[in-house]
């Protein structure tokens, strides 16, 4: 009897023993499928998004992104040249798979102007800043491609709001307000070849707005990188070390104001 339930407490063992090793391997495999990755540089012009073709399209590859649950949040504002809604749907998708979106549990949160500015028939870009102060979770920053007139106004009262100390990075991509406001407003401003070709060649509108919608990889460098920021620039030299190394590989020159000559720290031209 004592053989018997010795031979059957150890077939148990055995068991437990294998269970263990196997479970442990599954999540071995598990954790190395779904580990965070380190935001990385991209080759701006390795690839291309063609809005014209199936927003199925995935121009990145079919590699599936695993992409973390978070409370943090980076806002991103689709303005003028942007708010087309199949630049807006392709990008939202672009952005979904890669980083999550809020209503998912992730990253981005999207807004459109004007469908989200809308007040009475009107559109109030002005409506940006309760937007963002009364924005839940923990803000990262804020990325705006195409920025509408008076955008720097509802910035410069985002500023006021927190004493001139807005504790995240303001990014903008392309803008449409004006320069001045735009670069006493935000940390970083890219312009558009069209407006600020310091040869004097003007860029039809049509080329500016391929040259815009053929490079989300742009867009996906500028959220890496605030991704690893912690606060805003600081308002000195270093934001140019900033750039480069967050637009590692791109044509950039400073922008020049057409009257004066002069440039702003951060202001840059992507040609």
């Amino acid at each position: 009897m004592n053989k018997i339930k010795h031979k059957i407490e150890y077939k148990h063992s055995n068991l437990l023993k294998l269970f263990g090793a196997l479970f442990f391997v599954f999540l071995a495999a598990l954790a190395f499928s779904c580990h965070k990755e380190e935001p990385e540089e991209i080759d701006l012009s390795a690839h291309q998004l063609k809005i014209s073709d199936s927003l199925e399209e995935k121009p990145f590859g079919n590699t599936e992104t695993c992409w973390q649950y978070t409370n943090k949040k980076i806002y991103i504002l689709f303005g003028y040249d942007f708010n087309d809604p199949e630049l807006v749907t392709a990008y939202t998708n672009l952005l979904s798979q890669k980083y999550g979106l809020t209503s998912e549990g992730g990253l981005i949160n999207t807004i459109t102007y004007p469908d989200n500015f809308k007040h009475n028939g009107k559109n109030y870009i002005s409506e940006l800043t309760s937007m963002l102060t009364e924005a839940d979770g923990d803000l990262l920053g804020v990325i705006i491609l195409g920025a509408p007139e008076n955008t720097h106004i509802a910035l410069g009262r985002l500023q006021d709001y927190w004493n001139m100390k807005v504790p995240y990075p303001v990014f903008s991509l392309f803008p449409q307000d004006e320069s001045l406001g735009m670069e006493s407003t935000c940390d970083f401003v890219l312009d558009k070849q069209q407006t600020a070709d310091v040869t004097g060649n003007i860029v039809s509108e049509e080329a500016v707005s391929q040259k815009i919608s053929d490079f989300p990889d742009v867009l996906f460098s500028c959220i890496n990188y605030m991704m690893m920021m912690n606060g805003p620039f600081k308002k000195d030299g270093s934001v140019h070390t900033h750039v480069v190394q967050m637009l590692n590989g791109k044509k950039l020159q400073y922008y020049l104001d057409p009257e004066t000559g002069l440039h702003a720290i951060n202001h840059f031209v992507l040609y």
